[in-house]
């Protein structure tokens, strides 16, 4: 396949659009004639809500084994973000390289020892591990046991908490892999790199604004936001 471009993709928005792109060709072959629309799943080859039906009902869901919780107060950014975490459609290096993208490397740009896949960059970098653990001691969390992204998901579940420090938590959880990503974007597209402290305190930062701007929950104080956190609610 050749590519001739205009300018070469080079934000993280364009990257993930070729990703995509990549993925909704990789196994077409052309066979000729003329275009034509025909729905595969109808012996027909005309669309029905019946047989969309039958395809969900027979299909395995990716995520049948994790609850992603929608209502969060977090941006819908961030939830699309763990959205697409969980079933592996980010355009992390493994998965471009799968599609063709050619790279330098293969490394994960956060401690550049393995490679970048998205197990490995929200769960298994040791950049990663003590930014978890920052945020572990700041929510003074039950020690966590984390191998894959389904185990962020059940961090709420598996701490003692009420019912409104889990819809905190479950929040800055969500916040928290998106600084993740937004760390490794800056380090591969700007050049920036902050060190794992850095990232946790600009994780308070923003997540207090969105939780004080987007949630019902108003009394919180920024100085018990930093400091005490779920031991308040």
């Amino acid at each position: 396949m050749h590519w001739q471009w205009r300018s070469n993709p080079t934000t993280a928005a364009e990257v993930a659009e070729l990703f995509n792109l990549m993925e909704a060709i990789y196994e077409f072959e052309w066979k000729g004639g003329i275009d034509k629309w025909k729905w595969k799943a109808c012996s027909t080859g005309e669309f029905s809500v019946s047989s969309v039906k039958k395809l969900l009902a027979a299909a395995p869901s990716p995520i049948s084994q994790v609850k992603m919780h929608w209502k969060v107060w977090t941006p819908m950014k961030c939830k699309l973000l763990v959205c697409r975490s969980i079933i592996n459609r980010l355009p992390t290096k493994y998965e471009l390289s799968k599609c063709g993208v050619i790279l330098q490397n293969h490394l994960c740009e956060l401690c550049d020892m393995d490679v970048e896949t998205n197990t490995h960059l929200f769960t298994g970098c040791f950049f990663t591990v003590e930014v978890w653990n920052r945020v572990e001691a700041w929510c003074r969390l039950q020690p966590l046991v984390i191998f894959d992204v389904a185990d962020l998901l059940q961090i709420t579940s598996s701490q003692p908490f009420s019912k409104t420090a889990k819809y905190i938590l479950r929040g800055i959880i969500y916040a928290v892999m998106w600084a993740i990503w937004i760390e490794r974007n800056d380090r591969i597209f700007k050049g920036k790199r902050r060190r794992p402290i850095e990232v946790v305190e600009s994780i308070k930062m923003s997540s207090y604004f969105w939780f004080k701007h987007r949630s019902k929950l108003k009394s919180l104080l920024w100085v018990d936001w930093c400091k005490y956190l779920l031991d308040m609610v």
